[in-house]
């Protein structure tokens, strides 16, 4: 019900080519904000008409697996964007043309047969790797030393090298440093006391005497499975029209939860929406290349005969008698290992031709706001750097961190464990932001808070999320101390009554007000309009300090209204404590703000986003970068301000790109906050390094710490 403008014209042209060639599909790699959901809504009603037209019946052909067809087009899209897909295809079709099904929470049902009666089916991902873990993953087995469950292959090695009196570390692993972990004392003491000795005790438990192999597969006590057979997802059963991804690259690291989902679906056609399909690294475009199945891209193939296999996971081959070992991945052949080894000289540069005007010429569409400006007639978009100084005050609190946080990476250097204590190096680094930010974010945390309550449980707090694999951005702690971001766990503890952790699927059990009794350390009543759990609940606010950067934000936003007192902004930061901070102080100031962060529902972000947009006085939206980065639409707004920035800059376009986006109008400004001689500085840098990576292939980055190289650490601790 809208006039396509000329470039989006261009796409649905050339998508229909794509689903009428071998490919079927491809990625969509437009700029943020230039319509690609629309785009997709209009392949979807294009094709149908097509149908209607030639009076051709669109029958559903069934898979070679057995799974039937169906005529309905699967949406998969981070939480943040179901709404918004849902909006627009109300919005942007005729009343009672389309039928749309969410596919998520816990009130959704369990059986397939409503799909077929939708045109499209939205989920999410965390829903779909969820189904998959749930119904389709391997059972574990449990360790009878720790109690904790493995996949067989994983118990082995766990058994071999970490846990048992036989298990031996090898010199790398002794370097690691690790979290203690409480082994079952009783276990320990029953096998001594009957003299076993731990090699005795490990062909014993692996069933490998006299050439039998048992399995030991857990019950339901311990989160396992009793059924080896566990059939597929309602999601899986059925073979669909289309899938499309939404902001595609989370599904970025092929050997991820969520990757083998996605890869485990079946469709006739699909397509891969992203404005950053590429990352770090050529390699991970992999992952896409897999979606697509495109020969010979996506398969391994036998060095004996002429078969091929989108993927192998066991020593056989299902296609023919030749080991595993046999077969090799075309793509790591031809593409990814000569890249990474040679760079662009020799076989890297045949190997990046080969990718550039072989592979990506054929299956991507990339355009630019700035080689559409004619068509989208976007506003210009003016982007500051604001640098402050510390007071002396959080500059000798900073200081002070730095010098102890070098220290330990010295300690690191000397001792030739640098890269095998990743995580730590990361802990060090977060604390470091934070205090650039506010030094309560350091002294108040909840890591600081269980210091002091329980002072033998400090080592090695865990804060990357064990769903998602990023910091974890509301973190909270299981019983079973295993860190996740507040949102994943919701999605995750909505699918069944029973939930499990995600990581090693012992019954679940997480206080999500207090986490890990950090909210119980102190005896303060919770402050209205905030969680108990929220940082404002550790702290003395009758001697509450502001910090440089909130002062310069609160400057920024005087300088908004002064200059157009209907601007509204939006505030973008990694730590949701910090916006906490930012929020208080915001109101004591008398200025009306609204709040997003990952740990909110989908209706309470809907409730959210709504008050922003409609209310004239709420002029600010604090925002989490990781839960609203990406799939938002809030063009109402004209400024952003980001706090503090990330390792890569693409996410910060992302965020950028909320606001610069089709149905803006006036004229869009970002300030970039950075405090001058901090660690910032240096992320500066190393963001000028990523931005090279993707302007030699498709363009922009998203991911960060893990993908940094040793030398990229160095600078970072440099004096």
């Amino acid at each position: 019900m809208m006039p396509l403008l000329r470039y989006q014209k261009e796409w649905l042209a050339w998508a229909l080519k794509q689903e009428g060639s071998e490919i079927k599909g491809g990625i969509l790699a437009d700029e943020m904000g230039m319509g690609k959901t629309i785009q997709a809504i209009a392949l979807v009603l294009a094709k149908r008409e097509i149908y209607r037209t030639i009076g051709e019946p669109n029958e559903p052909s069934s898979s070679s697996t057995g799974r039937p067809g169906i005529n309905t087009t699967l949406v998969i899209c981070p939480v943040a964007a179901v709404t918004q897909w849902v909006n627009e295809i109300t919005r942007f079709t005729s009343k009672g043309s389309m039928k749309v099904l969410v596919y998520h929470g816990c009130n959704r049902e369990k059986t397939n047969k409503q799909f077929s009666e939708n045109d499209f089916v939205i989920t999410t991902y965390s829903t779909i790797e969820a189904d998959y873990r749930k119904y389709m993953m391997p059972p574990k087995q449990k360790c009878l030393y720790c109690g904790k469950p493995f996949l067989k292959k994983q118990l082995t090695i766990h058994l071999k090298y970490y846990c048992g009196p036989g298990a031996i570390r090898t010199a790398k692993q002794s370097k690691q440093e690790k979290k203690k972990t409480k082994a079952s004392s009783f276990t320990l003491d029953q096998d001594m006391e009957s003299g076993k000795d731990g090699n005795s005790f490990y062909e014993d438990y692996m069933g490998m005497r006299d050439g039998k192999e048992t399995l030991f597969v857990m019950d339901s006590s311990v989160g396992g499975v009793k059924n080896l057979s566990r059939g597929k997802s309602v999601l899986h059963s059925v073979k669909w029209q289309r899938i499309i991804l939404d902001e595609a690259h989370s599904i970025k690291d092929r050997r991820s939860n969520t990757a083998k989902a996605v890869l485990a679906l079946e469709s006739s056609y699909k397509w891969a929406l992203s404005g950053t399909p590429l990352q770090n690294r050529v390699g991970e475009l992999y992952s896409l290349v897999r979606f697509l199945q495109i020969t010979p891209y996506s398969y391994y193939f036998c060095k004996d005969c002429d078969c091929r296999v989108l993927d192998y996971s066991s020593t056989e081959c299902p296609n023919c008698p030749h080991k595993s070992v046999r077969h090799f991945c075309w793509w790591n052949r031809n593409v990814a290992t000569p890249i990474q080894v040679r760079g662009n000289v020799d076989e890297g540069q045949r190997a990046m031709i080969l990718l550039k005007h072989k592979l990506l010429k054929n299956i991507v569409l990339r355009r630019t706001k700035k080689g559409r400006a004619a068509d989208l007639a976007l506003p210009p978009r003016i982007i500051s750097l604001r640098r402050d100084s510390l007071d002396i005050r959080e500059a000798d609190y900073y200081f002070s961190l730095y010098n102890e946080s070098q220290a330990q990476f010295n300690t690191y250097i000397r001792a030739g464990t640098l890269m095998n204590n990743y995580a730590h190096i990361f802990d060090l680094l977060t604390r470091l932001r934070q205090a650039v930010d506010h030094p309560y974010l350091v002294v108040y945390s909840r890591t600081a808070a269980l210091r002091g309550a329980i002072e033998s449980e400090t080592e090695d707090v865990q804060q990357v999320c064990g769903v998602c694999g990023d910091l974890a951005d509301d973190p909270v702690v299981t019983n079973c101390a295993h860190a996740f971001c507040k949102a994943c766990l919701f999605d995750t503890s909505a699918l069944e009554s029973k939930t499990k952790c995600p990581t090693c699927s012992v019954p679940l059990t997480v206080d999500f007000t207090t986490n890990a009794g950090a909210g119980d350390l102190t005896s303060k009543t919770t402050i209205k309009g905030f969680k108990s759990s929220s940082i404002l609940n550790r702290i003395q606010l009758d001697d509450f300090q502001t910090s440089t950067k909130i002062e310069a934000l609160r400057e920024e936003i005087r300088f908004m209204v002064e200059r157009d007192g209907s601007a509204k902004g939006i505030v973008f930061s990694q730590f949701t404590s910090f916006l906490d901070l930012i929020n208080y102080s915001l109101h004591k100031s008398g200025i009306n703000c609204v709040q997003l962060v990952g740990s909110m529902t989908i209706s309470a972000r809907d409730a959210a986003i709504k008050k922003f947009t409609e209310d004239p006085d709420c002029k600010i939206f604090l925002i989490s970068l990781k839960a609203g980065g990406v799939a938002l639409n809030l063009t109402v707004a004209s400024h952003v301000f980001l706090m503090d920035p990330w390792w890569n800059p693409a996410v910060e376009q992302q965020a950028q790109d909320r606001i610069h986006r089709i149905g803006q109008y006036k004229p869009i400004r970002i300030v970039r906050f950075v405090i001058e001689n901090t660690i910032e500085e240096r992320i500066l840098k190393l963001q000028e390094k990523k931005e090279l990576v993707f302007e030699g292939t498709v363009g922009g980055s998203s991911d960060a710490l893990g993908k940094l190289t040793e030398a990229d650490l160095r600078f970072l601790f440099i004096t």
